[in-house]
């Protein structure tokens, strides 16, 4: 289990005992800006797994986009629409009305939400929709703090939005759900007295109820590394991407394949990819039966970057049963443990010789690698993190 302060029921001094003997009812609104800003994302994975995990008394709803479908989660789940987008799509009214018009819609957005009178207003993102700064209102607000990215790499945020909008999303929330000890150790560097208000919340485990299908033609009997999810700035691919070079002068059949953001012509050319690259294959996003499926038949999953909050892939990757590939960020050494093999992530040399050394494993190393994986991740779940978010809720509204 994870080495970290209490959470949930303990950190808010509630006994589950008690708890579990009162039903409450709570009216929860998300608002949600994240499926506008990261609709395939991991962040809209977890909002998804709690929110069709809220006990069938309370009643979410949840503030969209117009454009984003939201599955029907929750029995009782109500959804409402904004616009986003500007109306008119040439680019120099956009570029001179957009910001205006974006603020015309703050106190619209704002009244939509309150419409649902809910008893506390989750926030998935450090902003609102329209990019509406986050505010006290008349019930308690809840937000998520996912990492520091920003803070630690602000070279990734040149006009500093992210981190004005992180910074006032703190100083506005009445409860603060951290994804990792790390997370919240780091919340509580820069923000000692939000350490009060604080609740360690670890995200869960999707891949242990997913059946995985057909591998892709292309990669039946073809050893190759995964890479999941984006793959610029502190994503850090680049790290991978030569590793894998290094290692084909000597494994010539071994491929790489990227599962994510289709691969665009500048993002080819930073990396210096032809478009007749042998052994690479962007499958660009799928479902999350061939993504276990890719899991399953690879010779080793790859996870490069200098900074995650906690990083699901690296979940995903244990639960399915392959060898994992880490880089020693503080998150990832909390999350996979002893379960994966950690190098740093700007040694391209390392993680070189760490390839060699996966892609020839012996059997029974392998199993015992793919064991210890499968073990970790039977450590985190999506029930114990809507359990820990409830109980925090209801010691808010109390």
């Amino acid at each position: 289990m994870l080495s970290c302060p209490p959470t949930g029921t303990e950190f808010l001094g509630l006994n589950p005992l008690i708890d579990n003997a009162i039903i409450y009812s709570m009216r929860i609104a998300y608002e949600g800006s994240t499926f506008h800003m990261m609709p395939l994302g991991g962040i809209t994975r977890y909002f998804h797994e709690l929110i069709s995990r809220l006990d069938t008394q309370n009643h979410p709803c949840v503030l969209l986009p117009n454009g984003y479908n939201l599955p029907p989660l929750h029995p009782n789940l109500k959804t409402a629409t904004v616009p986003i987008d500007f109306p008119l799509n040439h680019k120099t009214t956009q570029r001179l009305f957009a910001r205006y018009w974006r603020r015309w819609r703050w106190p619209k957005n704002e009244q939509a939400l309150s419409d649902f009178n809910a008893d506390l207003h989750h926030w998935t993102y450090h902003c609102g929709l329209c990019f509406r700064p986050i505010h006290r209102g008349l019930v308690p607000n809840v937000i998520t703090v996912y990492d520091f990215i920003f803070e630690d790499y602000p070279e990734f945020d040149p006009r500093g939005k992210h981190r004005e909008w992180l910074k006032n999303a703190i100083q506005s929330a009445d409860l603060i759900l951290c994804i990792s000890e790390y997370t919240h150790n780091q919340l509580c560097d820069r923000y000692p007295t939000a350490s009060q208000k604080s609740v360690i919340t670890p995200l869960g485990n999707s891949f242990s109820e997913v059946t995985s299908s057909t591998l892709p033609s292309q990669l039946v009997d073809r050893p190759f590394l995964l890479s999941v999810g984006k793959r610029t700035g502190y994503k850090n691919f680049v790290t991978l991407w030569k590793a894998w070079k290094q290692v084909r002068q000597h494994d010539k059949e071994l491929m790489l394949v990227a599962v994510g953001p289709e691969m665009t012509e500048s993002e080819a050319k930073s990396l210096g990819i032809s478009a007749d690259e042998k052994g690479f294959l962007s499958l660009g996003s799928v479902s999350d039966e061939i993504l276990k499926s890719l899991y399953e038949h690879c010779q080793a999953f790859v996870f490069p970057t200098r900074m995650e909050g906690f990083g699901l892939p690296a979940v995903e990757a244990m639960e399915s049963g392959c060898v994992v590939l880490a880089s020693d960020c503080g998150a990832l050494k909390e999350v996979c443990g002893d379960a994966a093999y950690h190098f740093n992530p700007n040694d391209i040399d390392s993680l070189t010789e760490l390839v060699k050394m996966a892609i020839h494993l012996a059997p029974t190393d392998r199993e015992k690698a793919i064991a210890r994986g499968k073990q970790r991740a039977s450590d985190f779940s999506w029930d114990q993190n809507a359990k820990q978010t409830t109980a925090a809720y209801r010691k808010l509204i109390q």
